[in-house]
């Protein structure tokens, strides 16, 4: 019995590491996310194509256990890479704050009510209710695409102008507050929903962050430090990043025994190590992991969407309908307010609306954990991954017309510039 489970682990392994490989660079070609692709290939081999009930026995070719414990492998060393280029002292600045919590606070708020609303009841998991469930909506989409927008300006090689500097600064606090909020939720999950209850939610995800922040930095981070530097003079290169990673799974027991997510500890345990001589060994280490089990990740989320279950479920059409257009509005005018109060232009400010309005990683964890909290059915699940493909794919074009709109501006105002400094003066 042992030895056919191994081997259908190493089938499994075999033929989602292959095809999420495959996915990675047909995508790329495209020009699109590697991660639509892995999703992609997930919903292929899932109940939405190859898995569905109608063609057998393939509809339980993969283990959900085996898949579902390397997903979360996937989703941990994910955190912690993208933890791993977290600088608080950098990115935290007024400005980019103000942008990141228009940018969560009214996606949250909008999406909360949309889902309150327009989900129906049939679409809510097992375990949840519609008011746990909106919230999972809601916070679903907090979290920007820091990926796909570093992207974009790199390849106008925009990546130092103050717009740029200003989106990338706000997608990482975004990404924090996006967690916070995802800890809350998955203590109101548990059944504490009361203001009181939420109080103490958003207290212990907060003070988990300074708590831990204070022990790595002054306490773990200069014992791995220390044991780095003597594993490189005993020929173990690896050992502090080993160490590194255990401290990253004792932060995952430890925010999930706290009520919050797992991801927010692997998070936290990254960015202990952010702008340190550790950094870039660690990054180098963690990235081959990364490379085999966050495409899992992607791939397991796909698995999981049941476009044949929505078919039942007409009421999420429009629903998903009203979510797309709010996901995106929300960024859009959440993010650029904030950016227009702190001086910034009119196409300055509209750009880093659209510059955050793709979604990714963090909100896809964010809509596993809803999914795996028995929160959301698969009918919704799938919804959700659709709305989040689609905001991660229309605003690219947007986005670069706003950035060539913000250069002919500046182009534009350098031309009235000159013209009033060559104009002869009279009288």
């Amino acid at each position: 019995m042992a030895a056919a489970e191994t081997q259908a682990l190493f089938q499994q392994l075999t033929i989602l590491l292959a095809l999420a490989t495959a996915s990675q660079f047909l995508f790329r070609r495209w020009h699109l996310p590697m991660i639509i692709g892995e999703i992609a290939v997930g919903i292929v081999l899932g109940p939405s194509v190859v898995g569905n009930a109608a063609l057998g026995s393939y509809r339980y070719f993969f283990d959900p256990a085996v898949v579902r414990t390397l997903a979360v492998l996937g989703s941990i060393f994910l955190l912690f890479l993208i933890g791993l280029d977290f600088d608080f002292r950098v990115v935290y600045t007024r400005k980019n704050v103000a942008v990141a919590s228009g940018g969560v606070v009214l996606p949250l708020l909008l999406g909360f009510a949309a889902a309150l609303y327009l989900v129906p009841v049939a679409s809510i998991g097992a375990n949840g209710t519609q008011f746990t469930m909106a919230l999972f909506v809601g916070a679903t989409l907090t979290a920007t695409s820091v990926a796909i927008t570093a992207a974009v300006l790199f390849e106008l090689n925009l990546l130092k102008d103050r717009v740029a500097q200003t989106i990338l600064g706000a997608a990482v606090v975004d990404d924090v507050l996006g967690l916070i909020v995802l800890s809350v939720v998955v203590g109101a999950t548990a059944g504490r929903v009361s203001p009181v209850d939420l109080v103490i939610l958003v207290t212990e995800a907060v003070g988990f962050l300074v708590v831990g922040m204070a022990i790595g930095i002054y306490l773990l981070r200069r014992v791995v430090a220390r044991i780095h530097i003597e594993g490189k003079t005993l020929g173990v290169p690896l050992g502090g990043f080993v160490v590194a990673v255990a401290i990253t799974f004792l932060f995952a027991l430890t925010a999930e025994s706290l009520g919050l997510s797992a991801v927010v500890g692997a998070f936290l345990a990254g960015s202990m190590f952010a702008n340190t001589t550790l950094q870039d060994d660690f990054s180098k280490a963690a990235r081959p992991l990364a490379a085999v089990f966050t495409p899992i990740f992607f791939v397991s989320l796909g698995l999981q969407v049941d476009f044949p279950s929505v078919a039942t479920q007409f009421g999420l059409i429009p629903f998903a309908i009203v979510l797309t257009v709010v996901a995106v509005i929300t960024k859009v005018v959440g993010c650029s307010l904030p950016a227009r109060l702190a001086k910034m232009t009119v196409r300055e400010a509209v750009a880093i609306g659209w510059g955050m309005t793709p979604r990714g990683e963090v909100g896809l964890v964010v809509a596993f954990a809803a999914l795996s909290a028995g929160v959301v059915g698969n009918a919704l699940f799938s919804m959700i991954v659709l709305v989040l493909i689609l905001v991660t794919i229309l605003p690219a074009p947007l986005f670069r017309r706003a950035l060539k709109a913000v250069e002919a501006e500046r182009l534009e105002a350098a031309g009235v510039g000159q013209l009033a400094e060559t104009e002869p003066r009279h009288g």
